[in-house]
């Protein structure tokens, strides 16, 4: 008789946990579903509440339909779900992805459960920084998840904006006009020409000017911009440039300064080559200045 009792108290327990396994398993199906409608939806608020680390990610893929490919519970009841999204990108081409998302029980019922991570969600062709990152060692192949990327994405783009900075003030300081005159024309016009001398280590693609036309007193009338030429501006050389501007009013004075554009010279550092060594030559250099 205790025999009997004691495999029926087994019997329910292995009933009850293999119940729990199923709902838990459904409730975080249903999560990943319910993320997909947001997608579909462009409903990104709705998207931050399924996902909690959504708004690390640079990025995601449209979704067109998803299918569930695969649910684990693994440990610490954390649950594995492996999809396949199906989404068309703006060419009209269609593509399969396939997406992993990792979720954990919620604090307040176990059952339930919530996004915490992904793995594919994210597309990083044409981001620059992740470039960028995988060229200087801020992102290694290591670096498998979405939220493990978006992590290292902050780093490499510290990194970024500091090498950035220092080519603008290298430009600031080694790019100059050397000479430039304009004079009025017909109907209120201007015309001039300048040359421009690239004494720094960069070549620079597509130099911008800017123009400010004054009246007598130092009003400004108007502003005018171009490029000093559309061809890369190697270090080292000299470039003449010619400009004309339709209307300038009765202005009788103007300046003339370079324009290092952001995007520029940002596009221009995350296409160099690098070391590898980067990453970790600016971490030790951070935690340096952070403990002096």
């Amino acid at each position: 008789m205790r025999y009997f009792k004691l495999s029926w108290i087994l019997l329910l327990t292995i009933s009850l946990f293999s119940c729990n396994n199923e709902k838990m398993k459904k409730n975080a199906e249903s999560q990943v579903l319910e993320f997909y409608s947001a997608v579909r939806e462009g409903n990104e608020e709705k998207m931050k509440a399924l996902y909690k680390g959504a708004t690390n990610l640079s990025s995601y893929y449209k979704s067109d339909t998803a299918t569930i490919k695969e649910i684990m519970i693994v440990e610490n009841n954390k649950i594995e779900i492996k999809t396949i999204n199906q989404f068309t990108n703006g060419y009209g081409k269609k593509f399969n992805q396939e997406i992993d998302f990792y979720l954990k029980p919620d604090s307040v019922n176990e059952l339930d459960y919530i996004i915490y991570d992904s793995k594919g969600l994210c597309g990083y062709d044409d981001n620059s920084t992740y470039s960028f990152g995988m060229k200087t060692g801020c992102i290694s192949k290591g670096d498998k998840t979405d939220q493990e990327i978006a992590k290292k994405l902050k780093i490499a783009d510290e990194l970024l904006l500091l090498k950035s900075l220092d080519v603008y003030l290298d430009l600031k300081k080694n790019v100059n006009i050397v000479n430039w005159s304009w004079e009025s024309g017909y109907g209120g016009s201007a015309s001039g020409k300048g040359i421009v001398k690239n004494a720094s280590t960069f070549n620079l693609p597509d130099l911008k000017y800017k123009i400010t036309y004054k009246d007598y007193y130092g009003n400004e009338i108007t502003t005018d911009d171009g490029s000093v030429t559309y061809d890369k501006f190697y270090a080292g050389e000299s470039k003449s440039f010619t400009f004309y501007t339709s209307y300038v009013g009765d202005a009788s004075k103007a300046s003339i300064e370079l324009v290092f554009d952001d995007k520029m010279i940002m596009d221009y550092v995350a296409s160099k080559d690098y070391t590898g060594k980067e990453y970790q030559e600016y971490i030790a250099t951070r935690d340096s200045t952070k403990k002096n």
